[in-house]
């Protein structure tokens, strides 16, 4: 059985021939899961709509929020070289580049895991990480992510490499991925530390001299352009006071510190104002009304959220194998080796617990934040004890039972949480039709696709930033929470000049409305998805208020 498999498969040695394989593996699955003809509605819509604005403004452009803007100006370039006539090409452009980036990573990754166990557990864990599902479905957003992870994973790579040149392009993609996301100059620290406990001599500090040069001309330029192009954001500067423009980095953090220090440390509460905005909406409904301190409570709720997506990170197959690693360590008394290499890799990755329990005391309920310990995840998953190495490694029928166990797992992972694309893409149209009728209606299920639908509709006139240089939607969404029957909602909806309202399949308040139009006479069916090809349900209805004046009063 050994020598048939032996015929079948290539020649173990032949890491770029296994490494290639995975590649297409994991962009093959990507593809086959991605949301043609479905617009990008999450924090990659905002990405969009820079990287378009920077196209076509050719410069930076004026009055948008630039944190973490990095990925944008990545796309822009790309966007540059692109037809730019249909909004919904580039946006499977920038999902494309999101799912490139995010199974290239594995290129680096190869490096660092060969420092850990040998070439075919290396392989091995470079699969781990290419399907990963979690990591797979977020590369299909066009968010920040994929770039930022693979930032991450080189900066390691060429830093565990020691030499001249790759310690110095360690430091480049911490810059480039500080510009992706700000959070990553936390990143700076521990890579020094360990840079100085490994090449502390003379020698050492020269070159250490020229990666903060380096790093100092690559964040410093763009930072002033960043500033010059948000003259008219203004926060509060510890020191100076009020400050007009942002670099996206120190201004994020000195917003963050001064909400930290402000809100949750000193307990104040939250001005009225910030009720609608989204960045303080989650604090309002957590603390602001809780007798409890809010430090103590914040505390209390991050470590939770850390401890709960940690664990979910964990499945479908990495806890099988961390478990594993551990039992049999246990039983035969064979401890982790830790090393230069490996404190490095754990140190460089647990500072990123700085922003994760800040987002968790926040109580933003985002895995993202966690996904970043899926390397190291994979190094502790693949780093068995030397004779289970040896084992895997001479039987490679173990080693094709792992490989399909794993894919089984993520494949029925991901059918398990994936979104549903047919009912996203329906979504879409349905808004694209509502907002041909009006400029305001009800917040019904997957309403975000109106923002897309304006988009797409404008194309290519962009939307404006407001003062806090984020997007301002003119089309207004009223929330159907909190109404027990059709006719209460009504009698809001009037008060609210609200003339047209889509019913969809999710919405309790209008199940009735569904299969009993005719209970209701004052409202008039202007659409109706079963007419136009559609696999869910979707109504629109036009409110006629002189009819619903005459019933109310009868």
């Amino acid at each position: 059985m050994v020598t048939n498999l032996e015929t079948f498969l290539p020649r173990p040695q032949n890491t770029t021939f296994f490494l290639f394989l995975i590649i297409i593996l994991g962009i093959s699955i990507r593809f086959f899961y991605f949301p043609f003809e479905v617009p990008i509605v999450t924090d990659g819509y905002f990405s969009f709509i820079y990287s378009a604005s920077t196209v076509f403004a050719g410069e930076l452009p004026i009055g948008y929020t630039v944190g973490n803007t990095g990925w944008a100006n990545f796309l822009s370039l790309i966007f540059s070289f692109m037809e730019k006539t249909d909004p919904m090409y580039l946006m499977d452009v920038q999902r494309t580049s999101s799912i490139f980036l995010s199974t290239l990573t594995i290129i680096p990754a190869y490096f660092i895991f060969k420092k850990f166990t040998n070439y075919k557990l290396a392989i091995f864990g470079c699969l781990l990480l290419a399907i990963e599902p979690r990591l797979l479905l977020i590369s299909l957003e066009g968010i920040n992510y994929s770039l930022f992870l693979f930032l991450f994973v080189t900066s390691l790579a060429l830093f565990l490499k020691k030499t001249n040149f790759s310690l110095i392009a360690c430091f480049v993609c911490i810059s480039f991925a500080v510009l992706v996301r700000y959070e990553a100059i936390f990143l700076i620290l521990p890579f020094s530390i360990m840079y100085f406990r490994k090449f502390g001599n003379k020698n050492g500090i020269l070159r250490y001299l020229v990666i903060i040069f380096t790093i100092a001309i690559i964040l410093i330029p763009i930072g002033m352009m960043r500033m010059e192009a948000t003259q008219n954001i203004c926060y509060q500067h510890f020191i100076l006071g009020e400050t007009c423009g942002k670099d996206g980095i120190i201004s994020e953090i000195i917003g963050n510190i001064s909400f930290f220090t402000k809100y949750i440390i000193f307990d104040e509460k939250l001005d009225e104002y910030v009720k609608d905005d989204e960045t303080y909406r989650i604090h309002f409904e957590t603390y602001d009304d809780s007798s409890e301190s809010v430090f103590s409570k914040s505390i209390l709720v991050g470590s939770s959220k850390l401890a709960t997506f940690f664990g979910l990170i964990l499945l479908p197959y990495f806890l099988f194998f961390i478990v594993a690693n551990i039992i049999t360590r246990i039983k035969n008394r064979e401890s982790l080796k830790w090393n230069f290499d490996s404190t490095t890799v754990f140190l460089c990755t647990i500072v990123m617990l700085l922003p994760a329990m800040y987002g968790f005391m926040r109580d933003i309920n985002e895995i993202r934040y966690v996904l970043i310990f899926i390397p190291l995840v994979c190094i502790i998953s693949i780093s068995f004890r030397s004779s289970v190495v040896e084992k895997i490694s001479q039987d490679k029928r173990i080693l094709i039972m792992l490989i399909i166990f794993t894919i089984i797992l993520s494949i029925a992972f991901i059918e398990y949480e994936k979104r549903d694309y047919i009912y996203d893409r329906e979504s879409f149209k349905i808004s694209k039709e509502i907002v041909s009728y009006t400029d305001k209606t009800n917040a019904f299920d997957n309403a975000g696709y109106i923002k897309t639908a304006i988009l797409f509709n404008e194309w290519p006139d962009l939307p404006k930033p407001n003062v806090n240089g984020k997007i301002d939607h003119l089309f207004e969404k009223i929330s159907t929470k909190n109404f027990v029957d059709i006719q209460e909602f009504i009698i809001f909806a009037k008060k609210s000049n609200l003339e047209y309202f889509v019913v969809d399949e999710k919405e309790v308040l209008f199940e009735e409305l569904r299969v009993k139009i005719e209970k209701y006479p004052y409202l008039e069916k202007t659409f109706d998805s079963d007419y136009h090809d559609y696999e869910n349900r979707f109504l629109i209805f036009k409110i006629d208020y002189e009819k619903f004046d005459k019933i109310l009063n009868e």
